[in-house]
């Protein structure tokens, strides 16, 4: 009776952490599909409010042309000036979303030129926020599948700042850290701050600016997320992830 009772004490020792290891993945197998479905519904509202409004408004301007032609036997009085205006506008808009998904210069320059583009773009479209960028690693000290997840963090935290935080200034800092084994990113503003704990409870991946989904990129990639925020005294954000 003895040997029957220790094989199944045996058998269940072995079996918790195998238990564990199943939960924790199906835990990572859900937090995936939620930053995946985040991103596709973030996708989805930028292409029904830009472009699904830009290509509407071709659409009527060109059913009102088409009617004052037949009303005019065939014969159109006004130019299409208009509707190339609205054609060009949502071209531009068409890029902007695509180098938002992946700019092509992640893959054809690397992340340190993608970070010096799309700060120079933050800069030209937020004049009144003074960005300040330092970075104390190389382009070949980061792993190739960590560029885009620390350009994601990067887009996402400056974009925050810009729309939310009421910043003047933001401080992106780049470099090592845990003696070289990982990559400290940096970002802090000088902005109204929140309460970091009640946001980050939130279960949408869309709530809290974002937090949310930078902290679960971080966590899948086996890092942590690090946010400080006071009340009227700005926030700052470290993400570590490990090389």
């Amino acid at each position: 009776m003895n040997r029957l009772e220790n094989e199944i004490a045996e058998r269940k020792r072995m079996g918790d952490p195998l238990s564990i290891s199943r939960e924790r993945l199906k835990n990572m197998s859900r937090r995936i599909l939620d930053v995946l479905e985040a991103d596709r519904r973030t996708v989805s509202k930028e292409l029904h409010d830009s472009i699904g409004a830009g290509l509407a408004a071709i659409k009527f301007s060109l059913e009102e042309k088409e009617m004052q032609r037949e009303q005019n036997h065939g014969r159109l009085d006004d130019s299409l000036d208009q509707e190339i205006a609205y054609l060009l506008a949502t071209i531009k808009e068409t890029k902007r979303i695509s180098a938002n998904l992946r700019p092509t210069t992640l893959d054809d320059l690397g992340l340190m030129a993608t970070i010096q583009w799309y700060l120079r773009q933050f800069r030209r479209l937020y004049g009144n926020i003074h960005v300040e960028y330092r970075k104390d690693i190389a382009e070949e000290d980061v792993p190739e599948e960590m560029k885009i997840i620390i350009y994601r963090i990067v887009q996402e935290r400056l974009s925050n700042a810009a729309k939310h935080s009421e910043a003047g200034a933001v401080r992106l800092q780049m470099g090592f850290s845990d003696g070289n084994r990982s990559i400290s990113l940096l970002i802090g503003d000088d902005g109204r701050g929140f309460d970091a704990e009640e946001v980050l409870s939130e279960k949408d991946p869309l709530s809290g600016y974002g937090l949310t989904a930078m902290r679960e990129r971080c966590e899948i990639f086996g890092g942590s997320f690090h946010i400080e925020s006071h009340l009227g005294r700005g926030t700052r954000i470290n993400a570590i992830l490990p090389i």
